[in-house]
Order: C-alpha cells, then sequence, then structure tokens
C-alpha cells in the first residue's frame, strides 16, 4: 500500500501521508507528525482532523496532549461505504432537478421582442445587422415600387459586401422584378420568382433568430420580431415557396 493507493480512495496528499506515517509510528501526537512529515502545524491539525471525521484514526488524551493512532483497517471499507451512499443521494437527486428542468424547458416561454421603424433607416438596419453578424437570410415579396424607394446601387453595393462576408441569400420575387437577375452577379444569392398577377407590397425577411416586415409605401413601415419560434415557422413557409417559384 502506498499514497497514491489512499488518494485514489479520496483522500488528500496531507491526509494519505499521515495515514500512512501514523501506520508506521502506531500512534504520535501531533509533535511527533510534525517531525517525521515536515508539515506544518496549522495544515497537519486540519488533515488529522479530516481524518477522524472519516473514522480512520482516532484520538485519545494523554498528559494534555492530543494523540493519534490507526481505527480498524474496516473504517477504510465504511468509509467507502458511505461515500457510496452519498453519489446515490446526489444521483436521485440528479434525476430529479433533471426532470424538473426538462419540464421547466418544455413549458418556458422565449422571450419576443418586436420593433417598428419608419422609413428607409428601418431597412438599412436589417442589413447592416445581417452582414455584421454574417447571417444568412431568406426573402419573399416586395413590389416593383420599391426600387423607387432605394435606388439600385445601394442593392448593388450591398451584395458587393454580402459576396465579400461570404452571406448567402434565398430571394423570392414579383415575376414585376425579374430584371434583378441581371443586376445580381454573386453566387451566394438565388433568386426565384412567382408570376401571380397580385403584386404584394409587403417583403418578409427570416435571418437567424429575426423576421422582418417591410410595407412598401412611400415611407416604409418596418416591423422587426426577435423570435425563433417564428423565425422557424416562416423558414418552413419560405420552403414551400421556394419549391414552387420558377427561375
Amino acid at each position: 500500500m502506498d499514497k497514491e493507493d489512499l488518494m485514489k480512495l479520496g483522500l488528500s496528499q496531507a491526509e494519505a501521508t499521515l495515514y500512512l506515517t501514523l501506520l508506521k509510528l502506531g500512534a504520535s501526537d501531533v509533535q511527533g507528525l510534525l517531525q517525521e512529515t515536515g508539515f506544518y502545524k496549522a495544515n497537519t491539525y486540519q488533515a488529522l482532523e479530516r481524518l477522524c471525521d472519516k473514522g480512520m484514526i482516532s484520538k485519545i488524551i494523554e498528559k494534555n496532549h492530543r494523540v493519534y493512532q490507526i481505527q480498524d483497517p474496516s473504517a477504510l471499507v465504511e468509509f467507502i461505504e458511505k461515500k457510496k451512499e452519498e453519489l446515490d443521494k446526489q444521483k436521485e437527486l440528479a434525476y430529479k432537478i433533471s426532470k424538473e428542468v426538462v419540464l421547466l424547458k418544455k413549458h418556458r416561454i422565449l422571450k419576443e421582442t418586436a420593433a417598428v421603424f419608419s422609413g428607409v433607416a428601418g431597412i438599412k438596419r436589417i442589413y447592416s445587422e445581417i452582414i455584421d453578424n454574417k447571417l444568412d437570410y431568406c426573402v419573399f415579396g416586395s413590389p416593383l415600387q420599391s426600387e423607387k424607394i432605394i435606388p439600385d446601387f445601394y442593392w448593388e453595393n450591398l451584395h458587393t459586401k454580402q459576396h465579400e462576408s461570404g452571406v448567402k441569400a434565398r430571394m423570392i420575387f414579383h415575376k414585376s422584378l425579374k430584371h434583378w437577375k441581371k443586376i445580381i452577379h454573386h453566387k451566394e444569392i438565388k433568386v426565384r420568382f412567382f408570376d401571380t398577377e397580385f403584386e404584394p407590397l409587403t417583403e418578409t425577411t427570416i435571418y437567424g433568430d429575426k423576421v422582418s416586415f417591410v410595407i412598401w409605401t412611400d415611407k416604409p413601415i418596418v416591423t422587426i420580431i426577435d423570435n425563433k419560434h417564428v423565425a422557424d415557422s416562416y423558414r418552413n413557409v419560405f420552403e414551400i415557396l421556394w419549391k414552387s417559384a420558377k427561375e
């Protein structure tokens, strides 16, 4: 038996050293243990008290001196059995807590925030966030009159930044914007079209955990919702539209 064996049972290095020293000496007061081990007095007292608490050694008072000695070797087994009981209780508590966490997670309400902006700045805010955070995105909707509100050079500059950042996008526009396919030169951007007569006034963009809605009036109104469930739901809608749209 060596110090490492005792440490594998859960004893500290000091505790293991003192246990072996007492095994060698049979019994000793603190002064004798200090001379034998070279430990500091305060640390030695603390380690000896921990060994007493574990039931591995005992102490008696002889002539106003504390004398320590090894207990029955079966105390080692009892120490491990006690640790096992404590671990079993911890395991049981861990199961209980994990079930509570699952239940709370299932019923938790994700924080939802919404912001409304008025004007072109709100639209530019969406794409600044996309580029700054390098978020892939999906877009559907947008009428022809959107070109009158924000000029082509803004979108061309945006797509160049998007290309440099490696941001991917898929867009579904009304057939009235088919000429956009000639403007977009970057492979990261894919465009499809729907050819219904109805031309939507609203554009929907999904990026990260957010969904934005742009109403293309003379002074655009922008609503941004920050909610993962909403974003995931709109992504599913987009996938359905993407499959039916034409290149």
